[in-house]
């Protein structure tokens, strides 16, 4: 045999040998643990599809489910981690719908634990003894989602929702860009190449700049990404206000630094600007964060390597949203 052809070949070899050792590692790896890439494969396969919607890359699956991150996430037919809607709201029904991302939708957490069913139990255990109400949260979080996506879905289903109250979970990333489905079937398939992938673009991202620096620079004057997420906020304004409908924002913190003297508080003031300029109040529950957390914010994380708040952080958001909702939803 040519030496050249049997070097390729031993190369070839050595390559999927290596290949082969990785999808069988990562595969009983995350038998044993929730590895936050693996997961999010699991999630993009069992409970995403691409959007009828040329202007949204990906929906939820409707009326599935599927075992993420150590919890069920079970979607309506909506495609909303919440009870079925009732087609005709009652009479004494108050509901209140959620727009965000996966921060929303409570990955990593049980659905009653994550904010939007934290808030919708305390409302109907607290106020609706008082007042004869029942409560509906609408938890429409979809990870991967931005403003932009947000609205986008909101206008196909607000009139289907009829909410009494509209909240948009806001979060520093929603500046970016719009994400991209990833649509190849390496990806879709195998574990070890989306745990490859996944890393891959973080490090391009931090090889570049510190984490801190990329959300700066998401919010300087005339950034695109910033400019589409305003403009999709004031979309979200003129339908609800087209329907009276109360909208109102709640920002989520970075979990990764709760200082007043971080990088971040300087970021929440402009977004906080924005959002008053347009009318819309806006929770910022970064105090509650820091009484509950300040000597270690990983604490606040779902899992080590998964800053997505963990139950306790999203005991936090929702004291945060009740207090601002009790008095307002009657």
């Amino acid at each position: 045999m040519n030496p050249t052809i049997k070097k390729v070949l031993s190369w070839l070899l050595m390559t999927v040998y290596v290949l082969a050792c990785g999808e069988l590692s990562i595969r009983a790896i995350s038998t044993f643990v929730d590895v936050y890439s693996i997961e999010m494969l699991e999630y993009a396969k069992e409970l995403k599809i691409k959007s009828p919607v040329p202007e949204i890359s990906h929906e939820h699956r409707p009326n599935s489910s599927a075992h993420l991150m150590g919890v069920e996430v079970t979607l309506n037919s909506l495609g909303h981690r919440s009870a079925e809607l009732r087609v005709l709201k009652g009479e004494n029904e108050r509901r209140f719908h959620v727009l965000g991302s996966s921060i929303a939708l409570g990955w990593g957490v049980e659905a009653e634990e994550g904010f939007v069913g934290r808030v919708e139990n305390r409302l109907n255990s607290e106020k609706g003894p008082q007042n004869g109400h029942r409560y509906t949260g609408i938890n429409a979080g979809i990870g991967n989602y931005n403003t932009y996506y947000a609205a986008e879905l909101f206008k196909r289903q607000v009139d289907l929702t009829k909410p009494d109250v509209a909240v948009l979970q806001f979060y520093v990333n929603d500046a970016e860009q719009d994400p991209k489905r990833e649509d190849s079937s390496i990806l879709r398939y195998s574990l070890f190449a989306a745990f490859i992938y996944q890393h891959i673009k973080t490090l391009m991202v931090v090889s570049t700049k510190t984490l801190a620096e990329h959300y700066r620079d998401l919010y300087v004057e005339g950034a695109p990404g910033w400019q589409k997420a305003k403009a999709a906020i004031r979309e979200i304004k003129a339908i609800t206000d087209k329907r009276g409908i109360p909208l109102v924002a709640l920002l989520v913190p970075e979990l990764h630094d709760l200082s007043d003297n971080g990088p971040y508080p300087p970021i929440y003031e402009k977004i906080g600007a924005a959002f008053e300029a347009m009318g819309i109040p806006m929770i910022n529950p970064l105090s509650r964060f820091q009484e509950a957390f300040s000597d270690d914010p990983s604490k606040a994380w779902v899992a080590r390597n998964d800053p997505h708040p963990s139950a306790s952080a999203h005991k936090v958001i929702a004291g945060a949203l009740f207090d601002y909702l009790a008095p307002k939803i009657d």
